[in-house]
């Protein structure tokens, strides 16, 4: 199985197929400035001033002129408009502290959105230096005013403690209030929050409503959030083919924890018909942003011949870089490459030391290896400055079959059933570890009764 990002609602790995890595925070930022004057006309004229037209146009050399006039007359909207135009080069070359000072000006003519902007260039320190501080009291004007992403950037300084002392309660209430007036950034915490139980129940229904809101505004974490509930079946109705849905709308826009979910799916053929080369298309997507499940799930594409010639080689490469960055089951695949010499020289000494870095880190197949290369080929831990002994394989393969690697059960059922590994027989202890094991294949078996979709294999 293939490596599974878990990361959208922060859960664990499971086995070989999942992988956690805690979903980010995306209420650092805003959620992207207009390049159209919607929120610079916030103060509402009857008319547009003829540089508010243009600019709606897109004319932004036209405007520019006439814009500048009105600004230098106190027109909080043409103001605002010219900020707009100096943050993201709009018929003007882009200059931070331009655009800083006529968002200055607007915000103090208590144009919120302007404040908001306001708020934002202090935290960043864009075209004015750091001012945490001065952040948190533009963003409260603009949430007091009802932005949605000001109140928003409001529960982020209260969560984070920035410009402000650090108060939950604070912060989830400004994050509610933020959610409820159609902030996506918000609707993805509340979401994340009531998926993980903090600060009140566990209830993944309300999370899944959440994670819906947000998605629906083209959020594509949330998208991908969403995706998961249904792919899992918690919150909601489980619906695989609707979690290729929201993945595919996530992935599209280049969210890489989608694109490796997608392409497992296509890898799996969850929920749409299995194909290979659909599965790499996104991983290598994925693994070119740096994801680190996508770089592995590559090296398994490679390693199986699935969509691609079997290359060791290749497969070997993709767990190098994954393992480099972090990648725990990579590790482990490299032990294994090593040891069967599999697209690289056969070493059992360094096969010993990936087994030992990723058992240690708790991956529970390298936990069994590392217990059978103690038993097997102790000397290859011996130079890597381990003595093995049978207690310690014991205690290895313990460690795996507590973690629920069947294999390792199996071992063990045989350790006690013949009195190996320095232990006395023990029927009743050899049963039990066996009983355990085909209980846990029993699950596995009901749980993979359905059906495969037909391949595709281009």
């Amino acid at each position: 199985m293939r490596s599974f990002n878990r990361s959208l609602l922060r859960y664990c790995a499971i086995g070989l197929t999942v992988a956690a890595t805690a979903l980010p925070a995306y209420a650092a930022d805003l959620e992207g400035k207009p390049e159209t004057i919607q929120s610079a006309t916030q103060q509402g004229t009857q008319t547009d001033s003829a540089g508010i037209a243009l600019y709606k146009k897109k004319q932004y050399a036209e405007a520019l002129p006439l814009l500048t006039a009105d600004a230098e007359k106190h027109d909080a909207n043409a103001q605002m408009a010219l900020g707009n135009m100096y943050s993201m080069g709009l018929g003007v070359t882009a200059d931070q502290k331009k655009a800083f000072d006529w968002y200055l000006k607007a915000a103090r003519s208590q144009h919120s959105f302007a404040q908001l902007y306001v708020g934002y260039y202090y935290e960043k320190g864009l075209g004015v230096p750091k001012n945490a501080k001065e952040a948190f009291s533009w963003y409260s004007r603009a949430a007091n005013a009802g932005i949605p992403n000001a109140q928003y950037k409001v529960g982020y300084c209260y969560e984070k403690g920035v410009g402000t002392a650090a108060n939950p309660s604070q912060a989830n209430s400004w994050y509610r209030k933020a959610a409820e007036n159609g902030s996506a950034n918000a609707q993805l915490i509340m979401g994340q929050r009531y998926s993980e139980g903090k600060r009140g129940k566990k209830d993944m229904a309300e999370a899944a409503k959440w994670f819906y809101h947000a998605a629906e505004q083209g959020y594509a974490p949330a998208q991908a959030a969403l995706a998961q509930l249904y792919e899992m079946g918690e919150g909601v109705q489980r619906d695989e083919a609707r979690a290729a849905s929201w993945y595919t709308k996530a992935a599209e826009q280049g969210y890489s924890p989608a694109q490796n979910n997608l392409g497992y799916l296509y890898d799996q053929g969850n929920g749409v018909i299995q194909d290979y080369a659909t599965a790499k298309k996104w991983y290598e997507a994925a693994a070119s942003q740096g994801n680190v499940q996508a770089m592995y799930n590559l090296g398994q594409l490679y390693q199986m011949g699935h969509g691609v010639s079997q290359d060791y080689s290749i497969a070997t490469k993709w767990f190098r870089v994954a393992a480099e960055n972090g990648s725990v089951k990579a590790s482990n695949s490299l032990g294994m490459a090593y040891l069967d010499g599999m697209g690289v020289e056969m070493d059992p000494v360094k096969a010993a030391r990936y087994f030992l870095t990723a058992a240690q880190k708790g991956n529970v197949s390298a936990q069994y290896n590392l217990a059978i290369l103690y038993i097997q080929q102790p000397e290859a831990l011996a130079r890597n400055g381990i003595k093995a002994t049978e207690a310690q394989a014991l205690q290895w393969l313990k460690k795996s079959a507590g973690n629920g690697n069947t294999a390792a059960m199996e071992y063990l059922s045989d350790v006690y059933r013949d009195g190996k590994l320095g232990q006395r027989r023990n029927i009743q202890l050899a049963d039990s570890w066996r009983d355990k094991a085909l209980e846990i294949e029993r699950k596995r078996d009901l749980y993979a009764t359905v059906e495969p979709l037909p391949t595709i294999n281009r």
